[in-house]
């Protein structure tokens, strides 16, 4: 309202400005006595001036403040995802540089959702020097039918339920293809049985189940009556993780008898499909896998730890 009634004073002020006679040069600076009256009041002057002054401020900052050019962040060096938090045994199946201490190997077999734990059974030790010492001989008292492996197969590498063949698929079994290390009642960690680091976490690992890397893998079995798993599965698709269509051919088979109590398999992965162009998550994959059951730890056997997060 302030800023019409000071235009509408002016424009007066400008039209009026034309005429000369005495009445209209009487109103002329009526008007502009009127004019500085009000500016005065309510100190437009004042307001206009500090108005200028900011914009010539901001415009000075604008200047003087000019952004500098992003730089270009220092590159890390990449962390081996096979070796972070890893400890690898030697020849007397000790861990080198292990200094957590005594700890329990323990084969896990239900999780409790009500009280957030999971149920296992002691299957040996690691000493406090790093030596690893197994003797599984406690019975896992809660297992699930054979039969319900083809839905509980943590490789994921038959695309046919049908190709398994079952024999007495009701007695019950359970897999792990680790074991975990337990400290005062707490997981600090994991341990695994191979001879090549990169198998030992891709075949945990869902998005790397694929990688062709060439090594082999131990799982440990409970079952509480004979029984056995076949399968033999030649199957051709796409193993991408990224999108980008990865065909290959793979085959697949397992060659499995159990007797009652422990048991161990093998699990080879032979062959592998490079892809150089690939992204790096996407730059081999396996040819065949072979599950196989044993009756002992291989000799070439290193054992690996890996420790939990918050350790």
């Amino acid at each position: 309202m302030l800023h019409k009634i000071i235009f509408s004073i002016l424009f007066v002020v400008s039209g009026l400005g034309f005429s000369q006679t005495p009445e209209q040069q009487k109103m002329i600076d009526k008007a502009i006595k009127m004019r500085d009256s009000i500016m005065q009041c309510i100190g437009l002057e004042e307001m206009l001036q500090q108005a200028n002054a900011q914009e010539k401020k901001l415009e000075s900052d604008k200047k003087s403040n000019k952004r500098e050019p992003s730089r270009i962040p220092k590159t890390t060096k990449n962390e081996d995802k096979y070796w972070k938090n890893t400890l690898a045994s030697d020849n007397d199946s000790k861990l080198k540089n292990w200094n957590y201490g005594e700890a329990d190997l323990v084969f896990n077999y239900h999780y409790d959702a009500r009280e957030d734990k999971l149920a296992y059974v002691k299957v040996g030790v690691i000493k406090a020097d790093g030596t690893i010492e197994l003797n599984p001989i406690n019975k896992v008292p809660m297992l699930k039918p054979l039969k319900d492996f083809k839905d509980s197969n943590n490789f994921y590498d038959i695309h046919n339920p049908a190709s398994y063949q079952y024999t007495n698929e009701d007695a019950g079994f359970k897999l792990n293809a680790y074991l975990l290390v337990y400290q005062n009642d707490e997981q600090i960690g994991i341990l695994t049985i191979g001879n090549s680091v990169k198998v030992t976490l891709n075949l945990l690992t869902p998005g790397d189940l694929y990688f062709g890397d060439e090594g082999y893998m131990l799982s440990w079995v409970f079952a509480d009556q004979a029984c056995a798993i076949m399968a033999n599965e030649n199957w051709k698709g796409d193993l991408s993780n990224t999108g980008t269509p990865l065909l290959v051919e793979t085959n697949v088979t397992y060659n499995l008898s159990f007797k009652p109590g422990w048991n161990l398999v093998k699990t080879d992965v032979i062959g592998r499909y490079d892809f150089p162009n690939a992204p790096e998550e996407d730059r081999s994959r396996y040819k065949k896998h072979a599950h196989t059951s044993i009756t002992s730890i291989p000799e070439d056997a290193t054992y690996y730890f890996r420790k939990s997060p918050q350790y």
